[in-house]
């Protein structure tokens, strides 16, 4: 089995893509709207470009907690492979989890962002010990996706 979130990275990058679109449009908008000249008024045009980039930030800070990860994962012969990299401007490191079945373990699911996303570790045997790979996001992944993951490697747990 082959599954890939690649359709959610690029709504993704799409998104925050548009974002900062209609952030450079608010405030070019905000500067040339002549609603601020009137001087009875206590709002400036300043103060509504503080609040727009406010809710900016705080949008762009909510969304990288999520830290959303592209995820490739694939079961087909002897080794199951899951392939991953986070959705970042500034990180372009792609990492390669390769496990041959027979040495796979189990996963464990660890909740991070108030619980509303998961991060998933998979065990492997390596030299006589349980080894840990780092963790990987999920919360790029659509439930059905991640259902499938979940179950696929439910059946290659050691019992």
């Amino acid at each position: 089995m082959k599954i890939d979130n690649q359709k959610n990275t690029y709504r993704i990058w799409i998104r925050r893509l548009t974002m900062t679109i209609g952030f450079t449009l608010a405030i070019i908008i905000l500067i040339f709207i002549p609603w601020f000249d009137q001087p009875d008024l206590r709002l400036s045009e300043f103060h509504a470009m503080i609040f727009v980039a406010a809710v900016y930030v705080v949008i762009s800070i909510f969304n990288t907690m999520k830290v959303p990860y592209f995820v490739s994962y694939n079961d087909h012969g002897d080794v199951i492979v899951m392939r991953y990299y986070p959705l970042s401007l500034f990180n372009s490191k792609k990492n390669s989890i390769e496990i041959p079945k027979q040495q796979f373990v189990k996963y464990e699911l660890k909740p991070f962002f108030f619980g509303r996303y998961q991060k998933i570790i998979l065990f492997q045997h390596f030299r006589n010990k349980v080894v840990g790979y780092p963790p990987i996001s999920l919360s790029a992944l659509n439930e059905e996706d991640k259902s499938r993951i979940l179950a696929s490697l439910q059946k290659y747990m050691r019992k």
